[in-house]
C-alpha cells in the first residue's frame, strides 16, 4: 500500500479513537471534519476512504484549507509537511482548541504536535505527544496508544504506551 494511502486511513481512523469533552463545540456540529492545511500530499485517497462513513455518528467530510486558523473547528486537522517555516505559527493557532494534530513534519513532536507520522523500516508508524492532547482536552484510547511508536508526556496509570 503506498505510504500516502497508509496516512489517509491512520487519519481517518485517528477519528474512531478520539474523544473531545462533552462541552466541545466540536460535538455540536453537523459533520466531523479532517482538514488539510498546506499542500495536499494525500490526493484524493482520503476523500475515497472517507465517503459515505461516519464517526461519531456524523458524516466525515474532507476539507482543504490555505491557514491552520482555519482549521479550529476541525475535529482533526493533517498539517501537510509543506508548512515548513509555518509549523510553529500554525500549531500556534490551533493551541488550545479541540483538534486533534497531525503531521509527518520533521520535530512536530516537539513543536506541539499531536501526533506524528515516521518511517520505521518503509512502514508508516506514529508517535504520540500526550502533552499537547491533554493540553486540548482531547483524549486518546489506549488502544491507539498501544500501538504507538512512542508516546511522549504523562500516560495514565495502567496505560501501556
Amino acid at each position: 500500500m503506498p505510504e500516502y494511502a497508509v496516512k489517509a486511513a491512520y487519519l481517518f481512523n485517528f477519528g474512531k479513537f478520539v474523544r473531545f469533552a462533552p462541552s466541545d463545540a466540536v460535538n455540536n456540529r453537523q459533520s466531523f471534519d479532517i482538514c488539510i492545511v498546506g499542500e495536499d500530499p494525500l490526493g484524493h485517497t482520503l476523500d475515497d476512504l472517507t465517503a459515505n462513513e461516519r464517526l461519531d455518528g456524523k458524516p466525515v467530510r474532507v476539507t482543504r484549507l490555505k491557514s491552520a486558523a482555519e482549521a479550529r473547528g476541525c475535529a482533526i486537522a493533517y498539517i501537510s509537511a509543506s508548512e515548513g517555516s509555518r509549523l510553529e505559527a500554525d500549531l500556534g493557532a490551533l493551541r488550545g482548541q479541540a483538534v486533534l494534530t497531525v503531521s509527518d513534519a520533521a520535530n512536530f513532536l516537539r513543536q506541539g504536535g499531536m501526533i506524528q507520522f515516521q518511517t520505521v523500516d518503509n512502514h508508516v508508524r506514529f508517535a504520540v505527544n500526550l502533552e499537547a492532547v491533554r493540553g486540548a482536552q482531547l483524549s486518546l484510547s489506549s488502544e491507539l496508544l498501544r500501538v504507538a511508536i512512542s508516546v511522549t508526556g504523562e500516560t495514565t496509570p495502567g496505560v501501556r504506551p
